[in-house]
């Protein structure tokens, strides 16, 4: 009877998924190379001390860490030890890391971290944008099931081809935005939809303080900019609030400089804009138009909110406005200071007990949902379909409209302020075709296909 216990077990161990983490940063471990430190919102990291959680919960198995760097690793490590292993209870670290200590930079160490996991397994990965397509190419055509920082790729191509490989390759492919599990975002794009009517005007500001720019230090302005790394945020709740009956058309940027370069002075004097705001024309399934600005900046002072963020929506029959800096919870402190404190996001204050209690923030539940859809996907309970149909993760089948708002506001950056097409399907038909097969274009009697992903960018 043991030794069928022991066998059932061993099975069922088998099964279990394990997490590959791709990216040592403070996202992952907490671990930040700055005098700044990590920021105040996510001290202890998000990844690695959510699923060093899941594992004490028995969600998952194996851990493996993996970044460009073994110095890195090895830092990230000791910060983990320091920041989750010595702060609660039954936290087990235990995981491979990749490189090993004494390599200097090897930047395919991630395809050695690859060759560690089974299919069917997660990863996730926190790295530099511009290396984000190589490395979700990797992982997708292994067979494992991809969770990526925002933006999952700067390029409408690669998002594209990302969302085909997935869907070849039979795994789900998401991308992390969390903000669609704040509770006060949720119930937003619920009224959205219910309550507003047609789609008519957006607009979103978040900022971070300038001292974020030094863990930023080497990839901004060359790998990515300020809009890629906060705008898409909010053009995610956007387009995810909408939905399928409003779609973004036209795009213009503008964007101010100087202060950020003063503060990095980079020695290849690339350019590094401050605040970016991206302009975007939508047009709703009933031929009605929308408008939208988003705005980002890393230029900030420090406030009593690590990032400032709001945004207000209006429809044809109401409005909305959100605040997540101030969510009326303030704390004073001789060390620290002023600050507003949002708990929903990550709660790291341990429990009577001494253990981890933050399950319920939405840092949390959106690498948990992921985990648990993947876990749904290999057992046969749901498809990538069903999956992609909850609307719940943002997976890569219909997420391509944020990446071709962030890629047009690029291009328009770039070409001066000029304006920039997003296409669809029904931008690229044939212009003679007959009246009777144009009728047949229209679902349900909309006047304009909102239902499909964008295809292509036109600088005008």
């Amino acid at each position: 009877a043991r030794e069928c216990q022991r066998t059932a077990l061993t099975t069922q161990l088998a099964k279990m998924i394990s997490a590959l983490m791709i990216g040592a940063g403070e996202y992952t471990s907490g671990c930040v190379f700055t005098e700044a430190g990590a920021a105040p919102d996510k001290p202890a990291g998000v990844v690695a001390i959510t699923f060093a959680d899941l594992r004490r919960r028995g969600v998952i198995d194996g851990m493996v860490l993996c970044d460009v760097s073994g110095a890195r690793v090895q830092a990230a490590r000791e910060t983990m030890a320091r920041k989750i292993g010595a702060v609660y209870k039954d936290m087990d670290l235990t995981m491979t890391t990749l490189p090993e200590d004494d390599v200097d930079f090897d930047p395919d160490a991630f395809r050695a971290a690859i060759s560690h996991m089974k299919r069917g397994d997660v990863v996730t990965i926190f790295t530099p944008d511009d290396t984000h397509f190589k490395i979700c190419m990797a992982c997708i055509e292994a067979g494992l099931h991809v969770l990526c920082a925002k933006p999952i790729v700067k390029r409408l191509e690669d998002h594209t081809a990302l969302a085909e490989a997935a869907k070849r390759h039979g795994v789900l492919v998401a991308v992390e935005y969390h903000k669609r599990f704040d509770p006060i975002y949720v119930d937003a794009r619920d009224r959205v939809r219910a309550q507003l009517g047609p789609f008519s005007y957006f607009s979103s500001t978040m900022t971070q303080p300038k001292a974020q720019l030094d863990t930023f230090a080497g990839w901004a302005g060359k790998s990515s900019d300020i809009s890629y790394y906060l705008n898409s945020h909010h053009m995610d709740v956007h387009a995810w609030s909408v939905g399928r009956t409003s779609r973004p058309e036209r795009v213009v940027a503008m964007a101010a400089r100087g202060a950020a370069e003063r503060r990095l002075r980079p020695s290849d004097n690339r350019a590094i804009e401050d605040t970016i705001t991206l302009m975007v024309q939508w047009r709703n399934d009933d031929d009605s138009a929308g408008t939208a600005t988003y705005t980002a900046s890393w230029i900030a002072p420090r406030a009593d909110s690590h990032t400032q963020q709001h945004f207000h929506v209006m429809g044809h029959e109401g409005e909305i406005r959100v605040n997540q800096a101030k969510r009326g919870y303030e704390m004073s402190t001789d060390t620290a200071g002023f600050a507003q404190l949002n708990p929903l996001y990550m709660k790291y204050t341990p429990s009577p007990s001494g253990h981890f209690a933050g399950q319920g923030g939405y840092g949390y539940r959106s690498i948990e949902e992921f985990v648990r859809a993947a876990e749904e996907v290999n057992s046969g309970r749901a498809t990538i379909g069903d999956i992609s149909a909850r609307d719940v993760l943002a997976t890569v089948d219909t997420t391509a409209r944020t990446t071709a708002m962030l890629e047009a506001g690029r291009m328009s950056l770039d070409a001066g302020g000029a304006g920039v097409r997003i296409l669809y399907p029904d931008d690229l038909r044939d212009e003679n075709a007959a009246p009777e097969k144009e009728a047949k274009r229209l679902k349900n009697g909309k006047a304009v296909d909102c239902e499909a992903e964008p295809v292509g960018l036109r600088l005008e």
